[in-house]
C-alpha cells in the first residue's frame, strides 16, 4: 500500500471512530472522497511556515515545533510527554478545584488535580477540563509558557488584556465531544498525547446556511450540525492533531472538536504581528467575545487598549535587534498588510479606516494602505482617546 493509500485508509477510520462518538459527523464513502479536498496536512515548523501561514488566515499544523517541557520533565520522551505530564500533576498540583464535563450528557464536576490525573488514567468516563489555567502556577515548573507566547502580544500585555490569553492545560477522555464554538483571538494547541479531529468553518458563513455556535447564539441545546451543510460551505477545513504537532486556528472559525483518543496539551489564544491586522478586523466587525458578555461594561475600553499596545509594539521593533524582530514576526508584517489589502473589498477597508481602533494599528505599518492618511513615520504611536 503506497503512503498516500496508508494515509487516506487512516484518516477514513479517524472520521469512522469520530462518528461513533458524536452521530452528526458521520459521513459515507462518497463525501468522504470530498472532504479530502478539504483536509489540512501538517508541514514542518519552520519561521516561514510559522509566520507566513499565520497572515493567510487559514488553519495550520505544524510539525516539530519546540516542546515547552522543562525543569524536571525536560529529558521526557516524546512518547512519555503525556502521561509525564499527568503523573506529576497528580502528585504536585494544588488542592484547587477545577470545572469538568462529564458523560455523554455533559454534566458539571468540581475536581482536583490530582482527581482529574486518576480519571485521566482511568479513561473509563468521558471529560473535558476547561478552566485549568498554568499561568503564574507551578506547573510552569514543567512547562514553558512562553514557548507558545514568545510572539504573542497578549501575553506581555496589560492586565485585562493578559486575561484573554487564558494560557491552559487541555485534557479530556477518549469521546470527548467538544460542541461547535469559537473563541476570541487565534489559538495555538499544542498536543503532548492523543489526537483529537478538529472541523472548522467560517463563524458567519455557517450561521448563514443552518449551522450554530453556542458562543454566538442564543441555544437551549446542542448546537446544530450536519456534514452536508458543512460540505457545502466553501471556508470548511478538517484536521487531525496527533502527538508533537501544533495546531494554529484563526479566529473567525467556528469548530467542533472529537478527542479520538485521551488527550493532554497546553493552548492559549494570542495576537501576534502577522495577524495582528485579520483579528483587529474581526473584533471589528463582529465584535469581541468579551463585549458580548461583559453586562458591566468593564471592558468597554480594552479593544482600544490591545490596538494601542500592537502600534506600541511595532515602533519599539523598528530599531530592535534582528533577533528580537524575528521572535515577533516582524518581518513578516508588510506582507500580511499587503495581503490584507489585497483581499479585502474597498468598502470594507474604508469601512475599517474609520474605526479609530482598526486605524491606530494600520497607521504604523509601512504600506500604502488606499484610503486615508498614509502611517505615522515618527517614532511614537498612534493614540487615541477611548
Amino acid at each position: 500500500m503506497s503512503e498516500f493509500a496508508r494515509s487516506k485508509e487512516s484518516l477514513w477510520r479517524a472520521l469512522q471512530d469520530a462518528a461513533r462518538f458524536d452521530e452528526t459527523v458521520g459521513i459515507d464513502a462518497q463525501h468522504f472522497e470530498r472532504m479530502l479536498k478539504r483536509h489540512i496536512t501538517p508541514c514542518p515548523f519552520s519561521e516561514a511556515n510559522l509566520f507566513g501561514r499565520m497572515l493567510l488566515g487559514e488553519p495550520y499544523i505544524l510539525t516539530g515545533f519546540p516542546s515547552p517541557l522543562q525543569g524536571s520533565l525536560h529529558d521526557v520522551s516524546d512518547d512519555e510527554a503525556g502521561s509525564a505530564v499527568m503523573e506529576w500533576l497528580g502528585r504536585n498540583g494544588s488542592d484547587d478545584r477545577h470545572r469538568l464535563y462529564v458523560g455523554p450528557t455533559g454534566v458539571r464536576r468540581d475536581l482536583t488535580l490530582e482527581e482529574i490525573a486518576v480519571k485521566w488514567e482511568a479513561d473509563r468516563t468521558r471529560f473535558g477540563v476547561t478552566d485549568l489555567h498554568i499561568k503564574h502556577t507551578n506547573v510552569e515548573d514543567v512547562i514553558d509558557t512562553d514557548t507558545l507566547s514568545a510572539f504573542n502580544i497578549l501575553a506581555h500585555a496589560s492586565a485585562m488584556a493578559f486575561e484573554q490569553e487564558m494560557f491552559s492545560l487541555v485534557i479530556s477522555s477518549r469521546g470527548q465531544v467538544t460542541d461547535s464554538h469559537s473563541d476570541a483571538p487565534d489559538s495555538s494547541n499544542y498536543c503532548f498525547t492523543g489526537q483529537k479531529l478538529w472541523l472548522a468553518w467560517d463563524t458567519y458563513e455557517g450561521m448563514r446556511h443552518g449551522l450554530q455556535d453556542v458562543d454566538r447564539m442564543p441555544l437551549a441545546g446542542k448546537a446544530h450540525f450536519d456534514m452536508e451543510t458543512w460540505l457545502s460551505l466553501k471556508s470548511a477545513r478538517w484536521l487531525l492533531v496527533n502527538p508533537g504537532e501544533t495546531l494554529f486556528l484563526p479566529a473567525h472559525l467556528t469548530h467542533k472538536v472529537i478527542t479520538l483518543k485521551r488527550y493532554v496539551g497546553i493552548g492559549g489564544f494570542f495576537i501576534a504581528l502577522p495577524n495582528c491586522l485579520r483579528v483587529m478586523e474581526h473584533w471589528v466587525s463582529r465584535v469581541p467575545l468579551w463585549s458580548k458578555r461583559d453586562v458591566d461594561g468593564e471592558r468597554d475600553g480594552l479593544l482600544g487598549d490591545i490596538a494601542e499596545e500592537i502600534s506600541s509594539k511595532i515602533v519599539a521593533l523598528r530599531g530592535a535587534t534582528k533577533r528580537e524582530r524575528r521572535r515577533w514576526g516582524y518581518d513578516y508584517l508588510e506582507e500580511a498588510a499587503q495581503h490584507f489589502i489585497k483581499s479585502r473589498r474597498p468598502a470594507k477597508l474604508r469601512q475599517l479606516w474609520s474605526d479609530p481602533r482598526f486605524r491606530c494599528v494600520a497607521e504604523t505599518i509601512d504600506v500604502p494602505w488606499p484610503c486615508g492618511s498614509q502611517r505615522s513615520t515618527s517614532n511614537e504611536p498612534v493614540l487615541m482617546s477611548h
